[in-house]
């Protein structure tokens, strides 16, 4: 079974003092997936996380990072506190002024909303318009992996273009058929094989899970990876809330998986033979950071409400008895992109949920604050359906009831209205009426070496350089924003679909656009053939450093428009698959001599 140990608790013997045959630093979906792909086949492997077991403001005070340009700007902080809080329980904008994690065991799929895509082919290829685009692996490469990435995650077929409407034999809705620039895009929603009502948890999953020679240390935070004239040696260790207690742990193979910032300052952090960082000879490491450049677009007109909320809703699909909800948007053409010159970039729907519903009504009558009770009875009698949700979420939540009944209501509700159960989930069963729905969009960012992650002057509580963040979305990013905004109002139009700016693109003026990450941070140790403008290779093993592996967005040359999750997992188990063979060979050689 898997051994949990706390280095702040037990810090001597428990880890022993035999080398590990891998060591895994991160436990993240990079980092528990690498490690639940090799489980079993009898190596030795260490998970070190930074973090607890649940997460903790001690912990989370390590996350700081400095910042300067644009994410100083009060505007700036004010849309990422908005966008990234209300899903975090200590996250906030001004310890993190740039990016998300979660320092704890499972990482940031502790806060995650559990979205999920692959990327599209046209993401994998040199583009002459995006600078410095082009993975050195293409999408039929990855596809494999893809489809092992769906398993862990739970979800149905991977379709995420046009052709999910005749796999689910519905018809494709008038409105898309009428855009001229935009196309269907489909996401999936990773949900939990345990709690019905929750997505995916990766940390609480995997500690239900038993895994032969996996020790994991939390409460340890990696200072330094070692190496000496063939490779590497291990990493050294710090315990993460007092600091007090230091360690080294030996390994020959070594995969960081801490997420894009923690990768680059790891990197920064440790010095090879010559007193540089590590596999930064070309002065690489940290540089092309990317995200998702995010931002509110404008409001559906009020009349538009009901047709834009089930156009860019849920959408069932029926497999083998098992129903799986993909939540529709809207992504640019491929031509479209070409031909306009712009990064791959899409749109969703987000709904603000009213306080005049009857759920709120029911609470205030329950709780007897109602101040028109005789209004709020009508409004609760006019609404079943709220009734039928109470009673679902109870039996959903109940561990009386058989985890596969509790799954098979769960699909049954799915088929019947994917996207009440959305709005149950989102609200937690609190809330129907749809307020406001505005159109988001998410944006492909141009891999630029100027955008980077360097060490600070300023140090943590365990004496460590605080990360150092540069990211501008820059003046392409905010043209582009400009014209599919212009696209997007012409399709829209198109479709008889109502719809207003926000005030700051209305104007059309490029200085008043507030872009801000989305916490998919990558591109920091960036994949490439060529050491001159990347930190790993096609497996990626840091070029020059056998042993050394980086695993995580952290390696994305480009990142597209999908949220990453599925490729950072995809990615992992194409690495876990090359240790496989790497590690055990190394065993036996080690053991013949």
């Amino acid at each position: 079974m898997t051994h949990f140990i706390d280095f702040e608790a037990d810090a001597a013997s428990p880890i022993g003092c035999e080398p590990f045959d891998l060591i895994v630093v991160g436990s993240g979906a990079a980092g528990l997936t690498i490690v639940r792909e090799l489980s079993g086949h009898g190596l030795k492997i260490l998970l070190l996380e930074s973090g607890g077991l649940e997460e903790s403001s001690n912990h989370e005070a390590l996350n700081k990072v400095e910042v300067q340009g644009a994410l100083n700007d009060a505007n700036m902080r004010e849309a990422r506190q908005k966008f990234h809080a209300y899903q975090l329980k200590f996250w906030s904008a001004e310890i993190q002024k740039f990016g998300v994690r979660c320092r704890v065991l499972g990482g940031s799929t502790t806060g995650w909303a559990g979205k999920v895509a692959p990327f599209d082919t046209t993401d994998f290829i040199q583009r002459d318009w995006i600078p410095n685009s082009g993975w050195p692996i293409d999408s039929a490469t990855i596809a494999p992996y893809i489809d092992r990435a769906a398993e862990w995650l739970d979800l149905g077929p991977t379709i995420h273009d046009r052709t999910f409407w005749g796999t689910a034999k519905l018809k494709e809705p008038t409105e898309v058929s009428r855009m001229q620039h935009l196309t269907s895009y489909f996401w999936q929603f990773s949900r939990s094989r345990h709690d019905a009502k929750d997505i995916m948890r990766f940390g609480p999953d995997f500690m239900r899970e038993a895994h032969d020679n996996v020790t994991v240390l939390f409460n340890a935070t990696v200072s330094a990876v070692n190496v000496d004239a063939d490779g590497i040696t291990g990493v050294h260790i710090i315990s993460s809330l007092s600091g007090s207690r230091r360690r080294t742990v030996e390994s020959a193979h070594v995969v960081l998986a801490a997420g894009a910032i923690e990768n680059a300052r790891l990197l920064l952090m440790s010095k090879d033979l010559a007193g540089g960082a590590l596999g930064n000879q070309h002065d690489v490491v940290g540089r092309y950071l990317t995200d998702h450049p995010c931002i509110a677009l404008g409001v559906v007109s009020p009349d538009s409400h009901a047709r834009v909320a089930t156009l860019l809703g849920f959408f069932p699909l029926r497999l083998k008895y098992r129903a799986f909800m993909y939540f529709h948007g809207l992504a640019l053409r491929h031509e479209v992109q070409q031909g306009e010159r712009l990064p791959n970039m899409a749109v969703f729907a987000h709904m603000r949920i009213s306080d005049d519903d009857p759920m709120v009504a029911l609470k205030r009558l329950i709780r007897r604050q109602s101040e028109r009770p005789v209004s709020d009875v009508l409004l609760v009698v006019k609404s079943s359906g709220i009734v039928l949700s109470l009673i679902g979420r109870k039996i959903l939540g109940s561990q009386k009831v058989p985890y596969r009944l509790r799954r098979a209501i769960a699909d049954a509700a799915v088929l019947l209205n994917a996207n009440f159960v959305a709005r149950d989930y989102v609200t937690k069963g609190t809330a129907r009426k749809i307020e406001a729905l505005t159109l988001n969009l998410i944006c492909e960012q141009t891999p630029l070496p100027e955008n980077r992650v360097t060490l600070s002057d300023k140090r943590d509580r365990l004496e460590l350089p605080l990360a150092h963040v540069t990211w501008e979305p820059g003046v392409f990013m905010r043209r582009s924003v400009l014209r599919f905004s212009q696209l997007l109002k012409q399709d829209l139009s198109a479709a008889g679909i109502g719809f207003e700016f926000a005030p700051e693109l209305a104007t059309g003026d490029m200085t008043k656009l507030v872009l801000h990450d989305m916490a998919h941070t990558a591109g920091t140790t960036r994949m490439g053939m060529n050491p001159a403008t990347s930190v790993v290779d096609d497996t990626c093993q840091v070029h020059g450093i056998r042993g050394l592996y980086v695993a995580g967005a952290s390696v994305f040359p480009t990142s597209g428009h999908a949220n990453p999750t599925m490729v950072i997992m995809a990615l992992a188990i194409r690495l876990a698959d090359h240790l496989k063979t790497r590690v055990v060979a190394h065993r036996l050689t080690h053991f013949e001599s």
